[in-house]
């Protein structure tokens, strides 16, 4: 059995946001910056300060088991992660869409 570590990206777009949660939200935008993200396992939160579009950003490894598509598998978990984390916020979305890169991939030739 191998491991693959996928970089899983999640977009989407901000709704329905409350004035209250535009203002908090502008009030650490530069802490969210995309100049400030990575892949990592906790993933990082990125959105622009027109409140419009965001994304998140994970590293997640997932087994190559018999009869499992690692590659979905780590989409599917981004995009739990992502809606956890929008949901904790209490921040409405639409259009979320996810992809995730299988960083053995970069290697081949």
């Amino acid at each position: 059995m191998s491991l693959h570590i996928f970089r899983v990206t999640v977009r989407g777009q901000f709704a329905d946001l409350e004035p209250s949660q535009r203002d908090a939200l502008l009030a650490v935008a530069d802490d969210h910056s995309v100049f400030r993200s990575a892949y990592t396992r906790e993933g990082t939160f990125t959105y622009e300060p027109n409140l419009v579009a965001f994304n998140f950003r994970y590293e997640i490894r997932e087994p190559d088991d018999d009869g499992i598509d690692a590659r979905a598998a780590a989409e599917q978990r981004g995009l739990e992660l992502a809606v956890a984390a929008l949901a904790e916020g209490s921040l409405g979305h639409k259009h979320l869409r996810v992809n995730a890169a299988d960083m053995a991939d970069m290697w081949k030739g």
